[in-house]
């Protein structure tokens, strides 16, 4: 058990490495965010490792806590970076539409159906039948 958890936590040291190089080099604050949250949970498996490798149940709340704490810091990070995007959103937005919609002329509309039932569809616009 012991080379299986020496070899698990050095896989989890490069991991860790890996993920501090993306989060202080992420070019977007996304990659920053993700490289967080995979850091937290490199740190979970870490805690669990030495748990499982020393057989015992004590770090069971540590590992509870680090999982809510890592959830909670997520949610809060990207509810964080959903509303700097949506303020910006309604900076760009224009007050008045670009191009505002014209009342529809009832009497061109295709769609609508005539209240007349000698009115034939198939009949041209300029025929009509009198009702003599």
């Amino acid at each position: 058990m012991t080379i299986v958890a020496l070899i698990a936590l050095a896989l989890l040291g490069a991991a860790a490495l890996i993920v501090l190089l993306r989060l202080f080099r992420g070019p977007t604050n996304l990659d920053r965010i993700v490289a967080s949250e995979i850091l937290m949970v490199i740190v979970i498996a870490g805690v669990a490792t030495e748990s499982a490798w020393q057989r015992t149940a004590t770090n069971l709340p540590l590992l509870l806590i680090l999982g809510l704490v890592g959830f909670v810091g997520g949610v809060a990070v990207t509810r964080f970076m959903s509303r700097d995007a949506d303020d910006l959103d309604v900076e760009q937005t224009p007050a008045r539409p670009v191009h505002p919609t014209a009342p529809v002329d009832e009497s061109t509309d295709p769609t609508r159906q005539s209240d007349d039932p000698t009115d034939d569809p198939t009949d041209e616009p300029t025929e009509r039948k009198s009702h003599r």
